[in-house]
């Protein structure tokens, strides 16, 4: 079974979900916020219409650079509702993987839940194309040409337009930009499986961490990989594990698994080093290792 969906954002202003939902849809997903200070006007009309109408509904908050908590902040505020599942729209400008997590977490510590994750193709590319196994819920764009009914256009269950990437299989395809629906040009999506299913993706597991808990991950996301993941200035840029890298290289050798030490030391690390100093000044009990 095949269910048919929309993205839409304030550029589809005026749109009649009912009208949507009679032609056949099953769900929309709408644009919520962007960055830490953008709202869509739009969104609280389109959310209690989209209820109204029967749809399975999501919000969508586009990830920019901005300070991750400010950004949750700014979703959270005007979602009107945590019950609403979260989709993070995350391609041009929105960063690194880093801050795809910091952002998700941040969401999370917040009180919402991020179910989604529109992460395009090209720019999973762009950003190094970066592990995406645990992402939730991977939405893909693949688009076929021309325009018309969503269901005249979508390419198929079995089309190539699924294909995997990062580890991830996409669980809903955007397959167009340029579907006629209710009068209005929209993006169209398709999603394998019942509105059962759709509904369980969304909906948040048993398992899901408490808000204090997930504020507490947050903190220990930060002091490991420092504000937005892109390490901490004082440590040089550096996250806390590759300063301890940095560390560890330099008192045992530019192999640290090895301990093999440094040419300019005689191959000695740095504790060893200071042995054969305090053997050199015949201090009781020390001796050394190169001798």
């Amino acid at each position: 079974m095949t269910l048919y969906g929309i993205d839409i954002s304030s550029y589809q202003a005026g749109l009649n979900l009912a009208e949507v939902k009679a032609e056949g849809f099953d769900f929309v997903f709408v644009k919520v916020s962007e960055g830490s200070g953008y709202v869509n006007p739009t969104w609280p009309g389109f959310r209690d219409a989209a209820r109204a109408a029967g749809l399975i509904l999501a919000g969508y908050h586009y990830v920019t650079g901005d300070d991750p908590a400010a950004q949750a902040n700014n979703l959270v505020s005007h979602l009107g509702d945590t019950s609403i599942p979260v989709m993070l729209d995350f391609e041009a400008n929105s960063g690194d993987i880093a801050n795809f997590w910091a952002v998700l977490n941040a969401i999370t510590a917040a009180g919402g839940h991020v179910a989604l994750s529109y992460i395009p193709h090209w720019y999973w590319q762009q950003i190094g194309s970066p592990d995406l196994s645990a992402v939730p819920g991977l939405v893909a764009s693949d688009y076929v040409s021309g325009t018309g009914y969503a269901s005249d256009l979508y390419p198929g269950d079995q089309s190539g337009n699924w294909f995997a990437y990062g580890g991830a299989t996409p669980v809903v395809l955007q397959f167009t930009d340029a579907a006629q629906v209710a009068g209005q040009t929209v993006d169209a999506d398709a999603f394998r499986g019942t509105a059962a299913q759709l509904q369980q993706l969304l909906t948040p597991s048993g398992d899901d961490v408490t808000p204090a808990q997930a504020q507490q991950l947050q903190d220990i996301w930060v002091q490991l990989l420092g504000p937005n993941g892109r390490g901490w200035p004082q440590l040089g840029n550096r996250t806390l594990v590759d300063a301890l890298a940095v560390v560890l290289t330099q008192l045992t050798g530019q192999d640290p698994a090895a301990f093999a030490g440094w040419p300019q030391t005689g191959g000695r690390t740095d504790t060893d080093l200071i042995a054969a100093i305090a053997a050199a000044l015949k201090v009781p009990g020390t001796f050394d290792t190169k001798a």
